[in-house]
């Protein structure tokens, strides 16, 4: 079993970009992500288990409209 910690405020910034960045091109939805703790990922045979404490912040009318995107 590989593990892996992501506790660097540079690289979470990145991947919280990257994860702002797809969400806006498959939904249209402005999302601001941060990480309030490492990413945790833990590689066992052919599964990835990823732990991630997240908050994200957007606006009213953008939830609203991913809301009615998945239901």
């Amino acid at each position: 079993m590989d593990e892996v910690n992501i506790k660097s405020e540079l690289l979470q910034n990145a991947i919280a970009g990257i994860i702002e960045k797809r969400i806006r091109n498959k939904t249209g939805v402005h999302p601001q992500i941060h990480f309030n703790d490492a990413l945790h990922i833990t590689y066992d045979g052919d599964k990835a288990k990823i732990h991630l404490n997240v908050d994200a912040e957007l606006a009213k009318n953008d939830l609203e409209a991913l809301l009615k995107k998945l239901v």
